[in-house]
């Protein structure tokens, strides 16, 4: 029965009620209105009945947000298992050996997979995860055309063509890993409460100048260390400083992200593109910096401006509320007693300016020295044409012996426990296990902390796009920008950025 019909039948018990008590005169009203009582609670309770049975068909937007979630992420992992099966099978013949057909599934295999990186907090899967499947997937499906099994020769091309892509990417992620170490080993000895300090004592306490500050340090520190590991340092010095202000911390914390993009577009070792690019002696380090440090200036200063500007014209009346609130603290405080206003008077000028962090030469000397060891890479690159990557291991290497010395750990006042000598006077072997706990106040220590996802993510987006430049799909596609720009360097340039965007 439809809603229309109920509301007539309603409408229609209802007369006939009325007409029913006008016949009687009036003579007996609680009678008619037990009559009206009995014929409309049927229809009401068929319409709610109804209406209860349409609410439970009509989907809620929650599920319909979690069933496409669980239609893209099935949909994405079926793909991958049709390809793979298609190598394993050997068939289609077309799909295996057709050069555009084999293009054009890697391709779309691999948009697939960027898809689901995109999505990845509303797909529920880790990014590495995707990556690492995709990869290999691809390189599967890939090396089926090589035919290794049918002769020699199939054989060695295929083994060539997997040794040039994993060089290329053991280069970077053997770069990247002691980058890691050394920033996490910084970070795990405190070295970068200096700069908090130095901070601190810049602003007063006040946070508009807060915001320079940082993107600034952030700028400049991605020139020398990744762009992702300055992104970590820099969020964490913001936790330290404006621990307490969410609204801020989101705000500068956006900045953070684009100047450490713009800050290691100009240097080298900045970003894992330039890092590629100067490992393959594509770029030069002068070159670089000379051509590419104003407009990355320019990338990351013009977004600051005009966040910061929005921020002290929108941001005084929050200003406002925090000083009525601490003012109502300091009321409610006097009215309890006078000991107790002071000691909260006391409790809130702890609250508006955070505690500086105490300097110890230990401190100092952590920071100094992974500063040195990383600006060594670039100088033995320049100079005696050492790999970056060695360089870095050689940075890791120096940083961990000296805080592994008794001198250190005597300076930074670090426990150190002794040595199990055995009968003859020779040092006891200690049995150490991985699942053990790493000795405190070590780098050790400091490398558990250190976060492999994201290396694994390099690796995994590295290998499937060897597996592209493999199949041909990048010199196709850089043909078509060719035509498309008419070998406009700027042009290309342009859509090159857009692309890697």
């Amino acid at each position: 029965m439809t809603s229309s019909a109920l509301h007539a039948e309603i409408g229609a018990a209802v007369k006939s009620c009325s007409r029913d008590a006008a016949a009687e005169g009036g003579q007996q009203p609680s009678e008619a209105r037990q009559v009206d009582a009995k014929d409309v609670q049927p229809a009401v309770s068929r319409k709610s009945t109804l209406s209860s049975d349409l609410m439970r068909m009509t989907p809620s937007k929650p599920q319909v947000a979690f069933a496409a979630r669980r239609t893209l992420k099935v949909s994405g992992v079926i793909f991958m298992v049709i390809v793979v099966l298609i190598a394993l099978i050997g068939a289609p013949r077309e799909a295996i050996d057709g050069v555009t057909t084999k293009a054009n599934l890697m391709t779309a295999l691999f948009l697939v997979g960027l898809v689901l990186v995109v999505l990845e907090d509303h797909v529920g899967v880790n990014k590495s995860a995707v990556m690492l499947m995709v990869s290999a997937s691809m390189w599967t499906f890939l090396a089926v055309g090589f035919h290794p099994r049918e002769s020699h020769e199939n054989h060695e091309a295929l083994k060539e063509e997997l040794e040039h892509g994993l060089k290329d990417v053991g280069a970077i992620i053997l770069f990247l890993l002691p980058a890691m170490g050394v920033v996490e080993s910084i970070d795990h000895f405190d070295g970068f409460d200096v700069v908090t300090r130095l901070i601190l004592q810049v602003t007063g306490g006040r946070t508009e100048p807060l915001m320079p500050i940082l993107c600034l340090i952030t700028f400049f520190l991605s020139a020398i260390i990744d762009n992702l590991t300055a992104t970590i340092v820099s969020l964490k010095l913001l936790r330290h400083v404006a621990g307490g202000d969410k609204h801020l911390r989101h705000a500068i914390g956006g900045l953070v992200v684009i100047a450490a993009n713009a800050g290691g577009a100009w240097s080298p070792v900045g970003d894992v593109t330039t890092t590629m690019l100067w490992l393959a002696d594509k770029i030069s380090v002068s070159q670089t910096i000379i051509w590419l440090f104003l407009p990355s200036l320019v990338a990351g200063v013009s977004p600051m401006v005009g966040i910061w500007w929005e921020l002290k014209r929108h941001g005084r009346p929050n200003e406002a509320v925090e000083r009525r609130r601490m003012e109502e603290d300091a009321a409610d405080g006097e009215n309890q007693s006078s000991g107790t206003m002071r000691t909260g008077a006391t409790e809130d000028s702890v609250k508006a300016s955070p505690a500086l962090p105490e300097i110890t030469r230990a401190k100092a000397l952590v920071l100094v020295l992974g500063i040195i060891c990383i600006f060594m890479v670039p100088v033995l690159k320049m100079v005696v044409g050492l790999p970056p990557y060695l360089g870095m291991l050689l940075a890791l290497g120096i940083l961990w012996f000296v805080t592994d010395t008794a001198a250190f750990h005597s300076l930074a006042r670090l426990p150190r426990e002794d040595v199990d000598l055995e009968a003859d006077g020779m040092p006891q072997t200690s049995v150490s296990s991985h699942f053990s706990a790493p000795e405190p106040g070590s780098v050790v220590e400091a490398l558990h902390k250190m976060d492999l996802t994201g290396l694994l993510f390099f690796a995994g987006v590295l290998l499937a796009v060897g597996a592209l430049d493999t199949a041909g799909v990048l010199d196709t596609y850089a043909e078509m920008l060719v035509r498309l720009c008419a070998g406009s360097p700027v042009a290309i340039a342009s859509l090159l950025g857009v692309s890697s965007a």
